[in-house]
C-alpha cells in the first residue's frame, strides 16, 4: 500500500507583534483570542485539511517561556493531559492533532525569509513548503487547501482583489495569463498612493491583486532562498523573492475572496462569530 504524501507547512511567527505592543508583550499575537479561541487554532483547523501533514511552528525566542507551555496544550496529547488535570470528562480530540506539529526559535536576521529557511531546516528537502503567515486569518476560505490543488512543482501565491485603500500594508501583483493560468507579471511591495495609481493606470485594477499570506514553495524556490546574497542594509523580504522567481518562471496565482483578520493590526476588526473550519 502506497503511504500518502505527508505535506510540509512552515508557519511565519517569529514576530513581535510591535504594531500592537501592548498586547505582545505579554503573548505573541498569534495567540490573540478571535471568535473565543487563540488565533493560532484557526489556522491549525486551516491546516488539518492538508494531513497527514508535518507543521514547523517558527517563533521569536523572547517568548520561549510561553511557547514552553504552548507546545504542552497545542501538540497530540494536550487536550487530553488538560482533561486529567482538571478532571474532566474526555471528548473527542481537536482536529489539529492529527498534524505533526513541532515549535523551533527563529535564528539569524530577524526576516519572513529566515523563518521560512528556519523551518524548511527541520523538513524533507525533496518535496514543496507551504507557507503560513500566523498573524493572517481567512475566515471564509481554506486558502492552503487551494494552494494545495497547485500542482506539484509550482510556485503559487495567495492573492485577494486590488483594494487601493489596503496597498500601503500589502504588496501588489501585477497579473497576466500563461495559457489558463494567471500568474505573476510583476510585484510591488507596499507601493506609495502615487506608485499604486500608476500601476492602476499602466494595468487597470482588474490586474492587479493583493499578496496575501499564503504561498507553496518548490524545494529549487526554497534553494535559490539560502543562495541569495541578503544587503546587509535591507530586511530581505519573502515577497520580493517571489518577484525575483516570477522574472525567471511562472508564479501562479491562488484568488481568495475572503476578508482577512490581520492579527498584528490595532485596527483590525476581528471577527465575533465563528472562523469558517
Amino acid at each position: 500500500m502506497n503511504r500518502q504524501p505527508i505535506t510540509q507547512v512552515v508557519v511565519c511567527a517569529g514576530g513581535l507583534g510591535t504594531r500592537v505592543a501592548p498586547w505582545a508583550r505579554h503573548l505573541p499575537k498569534e495567540f490573540t483570542p478571535v471568535a473565543g479561541r487563540p488565533g493560532i487554532l484557526h489556522l491549525l483547523d486551516e491546516l488539518t485539511a492538508l494531513a497527514p501533514a508535518q507543521v514547523t511552528v517558527v517563533y521569536h525566542p523572547f517568548y520561549e517561556p510561553f511557547i514552553a507551555w504552548a507546545k504542552t496544550t497545542l501538540s497530540r496529547g494536550g487536550q487530553a493531559a488538560y482533561q486529567r488535570a482538571a478532571r474532566l470528562p474526555r471528548t473527542d480530540l481537536p482536529l489539529h492533532e492529527q498534524l505533526d506539529l513541532s515549535f523551533i526559535p527563529q535564528r539569524g536576521r530577524y526576516a519572513d525569509v529566515t523563518s521560512v529557511l528556519n523551518g524548511a531546516d527541520h523538513l524533507h528537502a525533496n518535496a514543496d513548503v507551504f507557507v503560513a503567515f500566523a498573524d493572517n486569518l481567512y475566515p471564509h476560505d481554506n486558502p492552503s487547501l487551494a494552494l494545495a490543488a497547485v500542482p506539484t512543482g509550482q510556485t503559487a501565491v495567495l492573492v485577494r482583489p486590488y483594494h487601493a485603500a489596503e496597498v500601503g500594508h500589502r504588496g501588489v501583483v501585477v497579473s497576466h495569463h500563461d495559457g489558463d493560468a494567471l500568474v505573476v507579471a510583476d510585484l510591488v511591495e507596499k507601493p506609495s498612493p502615487e506608485r499604486a495609481r500608476e500601476l492602476e493606470d499602466e494595468h487597470g485594477a482588474a490586474g492587479l491583486w493583493l499578496l496575501e499570506g499564503r504561498a507553496r514553495l518548490t524545494r529549487a524556490f526554497v534553494d535559490q532562498l539560502r543562495r541569495a546574497p541578503m544587503d546587509p542594509g535591507r530586511e530581505p523580504k519573502l515577497s520580493l523573492a517571489i518577484r525575483r522567481c516570477a522574472q525567471r518562471q511562472p508564479v501562479r496565482l491562488v484568488v481568495t475572496h475572503s476578508t482577512v483578520t490581520d492579527l498584528g493590526n490595532p485596527a483590525a476588526d476581528w471577527p465575533v462569530t465563528a472562523l469558517v473550519r
